[in-house]
């Protein structure tokens, strides 16, 4: 293979995973919620050992294979840590957009409430 090709597409891989990253980042940043920033963060550590293994590409050097695997090992493992240790986000709103606590009762506990205040006035 020409050298010359070889050095140009390792250099275009580069740019698409440069920009690739920046997005990434700019994900973990903004993200409005944890669950958000812990997907931005396995997308970083899946970005980071693609940059490793277009290293060893690059420079024909095996020994970063190590390294890549343990990239891979410890963003597996902390990904199970934070899923298993993820606290919930709090909303200030539900879904509809009302304050928290506004939310109206279902009608079937509405309907449960009436049939059990009408068997307590029965008895």
């Amino acid at each position: 293979m020409n050298p010359d090709i070889y050095q140009t597409g390792l250099g275009i891989a580069a740019f698409i995973y440069f920009v690739a990253v920046m997005l990434v980042l700019g994900r973990m940043l903004a993200g409005p919620n944890s669950l958000d920033r812990l997907l931005s963060l396995e997308s970083m550590v899946a970005l980071m050992q693609g940059l490793i293994a277009m290293y060893i590409v690059w420079t024909m050097e095996t020994s970063w294979v190590y390294a890549m695997l343990v990239t891979a090992l410890l963003g597996f493992i902390s990904s199970l840590a934070v899923a298993r240790y993820r606290v919930p986000d709090v909303r200030k709103t539900d879904r509809a957009g009302a304050p928290r606590g506004s939310e109206s009762i279902p009608k079937k506990a509405e309907s449960a409430k009436a049939e059990a205040k009408e068997a307590k006035e029965e008895n």
